[in-house]
């Protein structure tokens, strides 16, 4: 359960108001996906920005940086993975357009 008496925070990034949520996220670690759930966070609902505190940030670095070997999986997914090879459509830009360049 979350704590709902600590006092509202302020997104460092919009300043709108952040509510306290179990949040999940995606680690690439060379070639290997691993998925964490139930991260203790601080969520902007305006610009779906989260935060973690320092001890949560400091779990998932080191347990990143082992390759998560001190823990076992609660369960395991399976994921799609799509290309955006040969998907972007360059526009063409008029002589009154600036030029667009997007990297990848």
């Amino acid at each position: 359960m979350e704590d709902t008496k600590s006092p509202p925070v302020a997104c460092p990034r919009c300043g709108e108001v952040m509510r306290p949520a179990r949040v999940r996220t995606a680690i690439w670690r060379e070639e290997s996906l691993y998925l964490v759930e139930a991260i203790p966070a601080q969520v902007c609902d305006a610009c779906i920005e989260q935060f973690y505190d320092e001890e949560t940030t400091e779990t998932l670095r080191r347990l990143t940086e082992e390759g998560f070997a001190s823990l076992a999986p609660v369960r395991e997914v399976r994921v799609a993975v799509y290309s955006l090879e040969g998907q972007i459509r360059r526009r063409e830009t008029s002589s009154e357009e600036e030029e667009v360049h997007v990297d990848y």
